[in-house]
């Protein structure tokens, strides 16, 4: 009660007047926090919004690469690993999805994966190189709900609790093969590819967002995505997404934002590090 106090407050006196849907999991106890925030609207805004995925896509990217992917890897193809993680590089996205996943329908069967794992909001839609055709329009139960709208694009939506429950399915199964990767995969994915996953999720060093808000070299294995959209040139939806290892526990934090006129990178990075920070010191009173 006291964190979700701590959280509402912060995001009270912040400069972001826009709306957040935060989703946390404390990965000992259980425990999950998840609510939306919202300083433009009276009323209630619900939990599991569709939010434009933009790059935070490419964790379930990563977990459909490793599916296919069998020791002895190629150099070549962890180099683009890396780059799609430590970079955000939408080519290096592509060369997996058509190299590694299937030519063709990579985004389709990354998609299928997260719908074998339960995540029913979370779907890639088509390459991210320009002019990539639309492979198939998604309904889901978040984009369906007419009580709000982000406009999300129709290539790649999420949500916040959708990346909570994929981090926390690698967490499990990098720590000891447990969650249910290795079952929904029926072992394609080894313990081993999943400590993989973490250590690129870990490379993605931006120093804001989710990690502005604790200490250096804390490990932070998250992907963060945000964009400015082609129809207004300003940005409206930004997300981080991350298992944050830390001394007084794991945990899994996911947090997105929306702004209908316009998503203020200095007021959201503000918003979104004084989050981890409250979150982060929750967890390490001592």
């Amino acid at each position: 009660d006291l964190l979700d106090y701590m959280l509402h407050d912060i995001i009270k006196h912040s400069r972001f007047d826009g709306w957040v849907e935060f989703y946390l999991k404390d990965l000992k106890s259980g425990t999950v926090l998840h609510f939306t925030d919202s300083r433009i609207r009276e009323d209630e805004l619900p939990v599991n919004i569709a939010y434009s995925a933009w790059s935070t896509i490419k964790i379930p990217v990563l977990v459909s690469a490793f599916r296919q992917l069998e020791e002895p890897y190629d150099p070549s193809v962890l180099r683009q690993i890396e780059e799609m993680v430590e970079k955000s590089d939408n080519d290096s996205t592509d060369f997996i999805g058509r190299q590694v996943i299937e030519r063709n329908f990579g985004p389709l069967q990354v998609t299928e994966d997260m719908q074998t794992l339960g995540l029913e909001n979370t779907f890639w839609a088509g390459y991210f190189a320009l002019g990539s055709p639309l492979l198939q329009a998604f309904s889901t139960p978040a984009n369906q709900d007419k009580t709000y709208d982000t406009d999300p694009d129709r290539y790649a939506q999420t949500t916040p609790m959708d990346l909570g429950l994929l981090l926390e399915e690698i967490y499990y199964c990098a720590r000891d093969f447990g969650g249910a990767i290795p079952l929904a995969f029926e072992g394609e994915i080894t313990q081993y590819e999943c400590q993989l996953m973490v250590e690129y999720l870990a490379k993605n060093v931006i120093s804001v967002f989710l990690e502005a808000g604790v200490p250096p070299n804390t490990v932070v294995a998250h992907k963060h995505g945000w964009a400015v959209e082609y129809k207004d040139g300003y940005m409206h939806t930004m997300g981080d997404a991350g298992i944050i290892y830390t001394p007084g526990g794991d945990y899994i934090i996911s947090i997105f934002l929306f702004h209908p006129a316009q998503a203020i990178f200095d007021h959201a990075n503000a918003l979104v590090s004084g989050l981890s920070g409250a979150v982060y010191n929750y967890f390490n009173l001592e």
